[in-house]
Formats: structure tokens, sequence, C-alpha cells
């Protein structure tokens, strides 16, 4: 058995956010697979991490004590499963399902900076692969998203997209994962997706189940801020609803390690990690 948490539609809180990618002058950008990161020095500072297990009154609780919550809007609601008979969720007993046609859950605010390293992460379930492209993840500002993480129609792939500046149509970082195609179907397999922006490498890095499949870097030219809350499971611009399950979002402040990105990948929740 399970239990819906609804919420009606909430509007948005703004918020300033800023981080700064490196990029070379007008549309190019250098791809290194073969670049070594420099590791940063202090550990990742945990922002957020919303395990999704519950929603009560429509508000998905931030392990995080002074964390911001997520809000859910349109008909997302948490999956709650009680029966060991019934469908599993992604990790724990609980998930957040998005039908894709208006559904998102978001924070008032910003949960990372964004002025210097971070890492974003969230285990997504594909139920569609259509010619639709879906966003799971992402940060907006007034004419683009400052990041989004999601499945791109085009390629059939997962990729992380990063906007240059704050302008509908602005040059984009995008990185693709070359490796396995995501699963779609209500009980198909799930992917563990995360970005890592390592500032003092200057290197947007994108794993998808713990791997890393392709690095990029560039010259640091750039900045701009974003005013939105983190979004799950839309673009705050574009729409791309994703229709699907979403579980273990996570935020830090600071470049997450192979060693901890692995962690995150698995099919166990971590509240300490």
């Amino acid at each position: 058995m399970y239990d819906r948490y609804r919420a009606a539609f909430v509007g948005l809180g703004a918020v300033a956010l800023v981080f700064t990618l490196g990029t070379l002058p007008g549309a190019a950008y250098a791809v290194g697979q073969g670049h070594e990161a420099r590791a940063e020095e202090t550990s990742p500072s945990r922002e957020g991490y919303w395990p999704l297990e519950e929603a009560p009154g429509g508000t998905a609780p931030n392990v995080e004590p002074e964390g911001l919550p997520l809000t859910l809007n349109g008909d997302a609601w948490i999956y709650h499963n009680e029966d060991i008979f019934g469908d599993a969720a992604l990790v724990g007993l609980g998930d957040l399902r998005l039908d894709g046609d208006g559904d998102w859950a978001a924070t008032s605010a910003a949960p990372v900076g964004g002025d210097g390293s971070f890492t974003l992460a969230a285990r997504a379930r594909l139920a569609a692969a259509d010619d639709r492209t879906q966003t799971v993840l992402s940060l907006p500002g007034s004419n683009a998203d400052r990041i989004a993480i999601r499945y791109q129609a085009a390629s059939g792939e997962w990729e992380v997209a990063v906007s240059t500046e704050d302008e509908a149509n602005a040059p984009q970082v995008v990185i693709s994962d070359e490796q396995d195609l995501p699963g779609e179907g209500p009980y198909g397999v799930s992917d563990h997706l995360a970005v890592v922006f390592d500032a003092p490498a200057h290197e947007l890095r994108f794993y998808v189940n713990g791997q890393l499949t392709i690095k990029s870097t560039a010259v640091d030219t750039t900045s701009w801020t974003a005013s939105g809350g983190l979004q799950v499971g839309r673009s705050a611009i574009r729409g791309e609803y994703f229709q699907g399950t979403v579980d273990e979002v996570r935020a830090y402040s600071g470049a997450a390690n192979q060693t901890m990105i692995s962690q995150m990948a698995s099919l166990t929740g971590l509240p300490d990690l």
C-alpha cells in the first residue's frame, strides 16, 4: 500500500545565486578527456539532502536541520511503499513521482551559492524516452538555466548543460553520457546522476552511476547570477517536465571526489554522507 502527498501550485521564491564557470571567448569550449582535475583541500559541505520518503503538507523535508525543504507543485506526489509485493521505491520506502505534465518540486532559494565549487546529485528513472527533452534538476536565472541535468531527446542520452550567461539561447557547456543509454518504463532501471564543478581546476564533471563519463575544461571568463531555487523535475525556463521518478536529491558546497560520488550512487540511503 502507499500514500500520496499532493500539493497545490506554489509560486517559486527568488534568490541570488552566482558561480563561475571557465569558458573560452564566444561559444568554443575545450573538452579534455585526459585532463587530471586538482582535488580541493577542504571537504564538501552538505547544504541539502532530500531522501523523499515523505512530504507532509506537500513539503519534503531536508535532512539538514537548517536546510531548505522541497515544496511539491502540480500533481507531484511521494510514493510510499509499505507492501513487500508492491512497486519498490528507488531507494528506501519512498520516492518522488512525476507525470511530465506540469509537476515538479522546488526549494524557495538556492541551496548552493555557486560562486565556488559545488556538487548536485539525484537518482532518476525515466518513464518514457520519447521526443521530449526532460529535466531532472536545474537552477534557473531570468532567461536561462545556470545548470540543468536532463534527458536529451535528440541524442537519447543523459546530459548536463551550463549556460554561459543569463540570456535566451546563450552558449552552453554540454557534457553527455556516452556509455549506457537511460532505461525507461515505470519499473525500469534508475540511474544516479551527479554534477561536480571544481573551481580551482575550472572543471565541470558529470558522473552517471558513479562513473566519470567525460570532462570539460575551459578558461574562466564569465559569471552571472541565477535567480531561483533548485528545481526538481523541470526547467523553470523551458519547461521540459520530467516524466518518471526522482529520489535521493543532494546539494553540496564543494567538489565531491570519486569515492564520495560512488557512495552517493549506492542503492542505500546514507543520511550521514
